[in-house]
Formats: structure tokens, sequence, C-alpha cells
């Protein structure tokens, strides 16, 4: 019989077997976690690969569903899951080196708080490093710019967490009985169900960050007016209306500081996929909303390519 682990890893898998076995390697050889990989109805020999890595590694337990979608993949890894401790991990994504050692001394260290988050480099699909997390996070980087060392977030965590996209996934360790408690994600979000739950969460106790790229995140290319870049918008809408009145009461300019970057979103993905036109649109649409020198850079990089505009433009 083996011992309990400290951490339960849930990677929810669909069709990712191209990246998967790096996700995995990712996390290390550290021996008291397991690794609870969610095969999600894959048809590219992922459940194959799972069993013969699980023959060789003790930690990986492999689980599957039927293609009901992430949050009921990592759903069912966190009903399986042993710790005390739950992280999540992307498939497509990966750890850095220390990420799990010093997230976990956070937990030691301050046992109540419900979730942690780390900052993360991000990657376009051709290998192009992306701004990061924090970094394009105006207001969340101008107020802790000065913080190196982990901290934690009381009252204004739901506040900055709903503003702008700080939190992601790959980058979350929680209390696994906290996450029971709340849960879980709400399946009935097939998009946008983390921050969802990370609002959620934010409500019930205090939240913990650590100012440091300790993940790297692929960021896929995807077309506002297509039907992904649609559902994306759609749910991301349905989430912001649920918690904007709280919200409005623990911060009055969070509410429009969401809808700026909801925009930034958007536009982001329509330049990764070569959309250029329409994400200079969106981004003077935000920059309508709250003008910054930097989203209209963003606008006349995405117009005209001028990719010195950062250093001429005051």
């Amino acid at each position: 019989m083996h011992p309990q682990p400290r951490l339960s890893v849930v990677i929810p898998a669909h069709n990712a077997l191209r990246w998967l076995p790096g996700a995995i390697a990712s996390l290390g050889v550290f021996g008291e976690i397991e690794i609870l990989v969610v095969d999600d109805g894959s048809q590219d020999g992922t459940g194959d690969y799972l069993r013969g890595i699980a023959a060789s590694d003790r930690r990986v337990r492999p689980l599957a569903t039927t293609a009901a979608g992430p949050a009921a993949a990592r759903n069912v890894g966190l009903a399986a899951a042993q710790a005390p401790l739950v992280a999540f991990l992307d498939a497509d994504d990966r750890w850095r080196r220390g990420k799990m050692a010093a997230q976990m001394e956070l937990h030691r260290l301050y046992p109540d708080i419900g979730f942690s988050f780390t900052d993360h480099r991000r990657f376009a699909e051709d290998g192009t490093e992306l701004a990061t997390g924090f970094g394009r996070c105006r207001a969340f980087a101008a107020r802790h710019s000065m913080r190196r060392e982990a901290f934690i977030l009381h009252r204004d965590a739901q506040a900055a967490i709903y503003a702008e996209p700080v939190v992601a996934t790959s980058t979350v360790m929680a209390q696994t009985a906290l996450l029971r408690a709340v849960g879980g994600f709400n399946e009935q979000l097939r998009r946008a169900e983390d921050w969802d739950l990370w609002l959620h969460l934010a409500a019930c106790a205090p939240v913990g960050c650590l100012p440091r790229s300790l993940a790297d995140r692929l960021v896929r290319a995807v077309d506002p007016e297509g039907p992904e870049g649609q559902a994306r918008r759609i749910a991301r809408r349905r989430v912001a209306e649920a918690y904007a009145l709280p919200v409005s009461q623990l911060d009055a300019d969070a509410v429009q500081q969401c809808r700026t970057s909801q925009l930034a979103l958007e536009a982001d993905g329509a330049a990764l996929a070569g959309l250029r036109v329409q994400a200079a649109m969106l981004r003077l649409s935000a920059f309508a909303q709250q003008p910054s020198g930097k989203m209209a850079r963003a606008a006349a990089r995405d117009l005209f390519g001028m990719r010195s505009l950062d250093q001429r433009v005051p």
C-alpha cells in the first residue's frame, strides 16, 4: 500500500498525446504526488500511452471520461484525489522547476488560503514568446510590481481575479476539501469554467500568489467571430454577469476593467489567428473604454506591424 500523497495533480487530456508526455515530465521525479490523468474521450492513443506509463511510474493513475469537456474531466480527477492539495495542469502546458515545492511551502505557511496561483510564461503555437500572464494585466502588475516574494490577497482577491485574467489554470494549487465543498468546476459551462471557480473560491478564503513565472502556457489562436470565439465570449459574459454585483461592492472599477480585459483577450486571439485589422479594432474599443498607451501601441502593431513602437511611443 502506497503512502498518502501530499499533492494530487489533475491533468485533463483530450487528443493531446502530442503534448502529454512533456506535461508529465515537467512534474519532475518528486515521489509524494499522484498524477491523475483524465483521458476525456481521446482517439489518438492517449489511453494506451497512459496504461504503459502507469506500469513504470506508480504515481500515474489513468482515469477516463467520454468527451465530457474539461470541467467534467477535472471533476473526475478531483473526485479521485487522495491528497489534501490539488493542482491543475493542462496537457499542453508545462510546470517549471521549483513550482511545486514553492507552492506547497506557501500552503504550509498559510494553511487558511483556499488556493494559490503563480505568474506564467505564454507561448504561441509557433513558439513565439508572448507577454507573461501578469505582464498583460496592467492594474494587477501596477499594484504588485514591487513584490518579489509570495503574498496573500485577502478582501481584494475576487475583484482582482474578476478585473483581469491573472489566474491561469495550470498555475493553480488548491485545498481539496474546499474544492469539493463548492462543487468543483461548473459542468454547465463548457468555457470559462475555470474563471468561474477561481471567483467562487476567492469569496470563500484568502488567495495566495507567487509573483514568479513558474509555468509555461500554450496560447492557441482563436478567431473571435468563429464558433470557438463566440462560445468563449458567451461563457465569459455569463460568468461576468454572475459576479458583477458582489465584485462592484469590493471595487467599483473592477467591472469596467473586466469589460476592457475581455476585449483585449479577444484581440489577442484575433492577432494570433492573423486577423490583424479585427484585432486592432477590438483593441481600439478597449482603448475607448480605458485609454492607455500600451493598448494604443498594440493596436498600431496589429495594423502596421510596427514592432519598434514600444520604444518610440511614450
